[in-house]
């Protein structure tokens, strides 16, 4: 064999052991991630971060969301997910988990809530928003929804966004 042919068959021989090396990579790297989740669910960071945030003095009155109102009593998280959307009085209007967080954050904190409303999914204050959803609805896993049919509203699930 001359030395061409030999290159030739030597080039063919490691292309077609490059998709062999490539499903192993992938396949380590899926038991690389597996391995990592068996130290705990990913959403357990932004859980943790949304507990933060809660208890976190912030925005421009750095007041915390401990008195913020969920529809079971000022500063109450535990169970408030699964009574979402609801009619809130003092904003007359029915609001989900993450309008109501917006209400807080304003009257609270003093954020701009139509700001934050308007800013893209996953940045600035609305990744904040993601994560004290997170944990809020987290406080409530295991727990049966049960919405509230009192209002007017409420009976016609008419949710202003």
């Amino acid at each position: 064999m001359n030395k061409k042919t030999t290159l030739a068959m030597a080039a063919a021989l490691a292309l077609s052991a490059l998709p062999a090396l490539a499903q192993k990579t992938a396949s380590q790297g899926i038991d690389e991630y597996r391995a990592m989740l068996q130290d705990g669910n990913p959403a357990d960071l932004f859980e943790a971060k949304g507990e933060d945030l809660w208890k976190k003095a912030r925005g421009p009155k750095n007041a915390s969301l401990e008195k913020c109102d969920l529809g079971q009593g000022p500063g109450v998280v535990k169970g408030a997910f699964v009574t979402l959307p609801r009619y809130f009085a003092d904003t007359q209007r029915m609001q989900d988990l993450e309008s109501r967080l917006l209400t807080c954050m304003e009257t609270l904190q003093g954020f701009n809530a139509a700001d934050i409303a308007k800013t893209p999914f996953g940045r600035g204050e609305m990744a904040n928003v993601t994560a004290l959803a997170t944990w809020v609805a987290a406080e409530s896993k295991g727990m049966k929804f049960n919405l509230s049919q009192s209002h007017t509203q409420e009976k016609t699930g008419s949710l202003e966004i």
